[in-house]
């Protein structure tokens, strides 16, 4: 019951009563927040996704907006109506609190409410094989899902210099709609990085769109991934 409570966290603007929050709606999206109210009065002055356009910052970082979100001022009364009708998010009540993140910037706000919210274990779970290169082998392959639900096939591999490269990443869930031509996700542009642990994950948290805190990489050739289409880590 208390996760269905909306909080919103007063934010230190002169000359308006403004109010911000990170939700998420009930397919699992994460949105960031930011209402002013006058009296009875209430006008959504930025509503973005935040799994979307991770490490840009300014209005690159605003861009992915809802699309069903069209009533931008309304009666406080009907905020949670249109929170649930246009924002797929349902709450029982709302609470205005005043907390130590008032003086924070957006970004910083969102990254700081994001690491309070990953106290569990999200893991990466990679295949791999060959030699071993900074504790990790020569060549990662993994099926994962991310928050946007799209099945993804990752295939790195280490380069040289101390950098990896990545070999191959497409789409594997629609493929039947484009007669198995290989899409690669928009948000990929990175092909090279630095082959190590903490990296592989910002790849794939920033640009794949997922929300992955800890990898784990077998090497017992007992799982077939390029028969079983399963993916092994995400939103399963």
């Amino acid at each position: 019951m208390e996760n269905k409570i909306l909080k919103l966290e007063r934010v230190a603007v002169e000359c308006h009563s403004t109010f911000r929050t990170l939700i998420k709606t009930q397919h699992g999206r994460m949105l960031y927040l930011e209402l002013q109210l006058s009296g009875n009065d209430c006008l959504i002055t930025e509503c973005f996704y935040t799994d979307r356009n991770q490490g840009k910052t300014g209005a690159k970082r605003r861009n992915a907006k809802p699309l069903n979100l069209r009533t931008l001022q309304f009666d406080l009364d009907a905020l949670l109506t249109v929170l649930k009708t246009e924002l797929d998010s349902s709450f029982y009540s709302v609470e205005f609190i005043e907390t130590d993140t008032a003086e924070l910037s957006v970004e910083k706000y969102i990254e700081e409410r994001s690491n309070s919210e990953n106290k569990k274990y999200r893991f990466l779970i990679m295949i791999g094989e060959g030699e071993q290169i900074n504790g990790l082998p020569s060549k990662l392959v993994t099926r994962i899902k991310n928050k946007l639900h799209r099945s993804i096939f990752v295939e790195l591999a280490y380069y040289r210099d101390g950098m990896g490269v990545v070999k191959q990443c497409y789409y594997y869930d629609r493929s039947y709609k484009r007669q198995d031509i290989q899409i690669t996700p928009p948000q990929l542009v990175s092909c090279f990085f630095q082959y190590e642990r903490g990296a592989i994950l910002n790849l794939f948290n920033h640009e794949l769109c997922c929300d992955l805190n800890r990898m784990i990489v077998i090497s017992d050739n007992k799982i077939d991934i390029y028969k079983n289409k399963t993916p092994l880590c995400g939103c399963i």
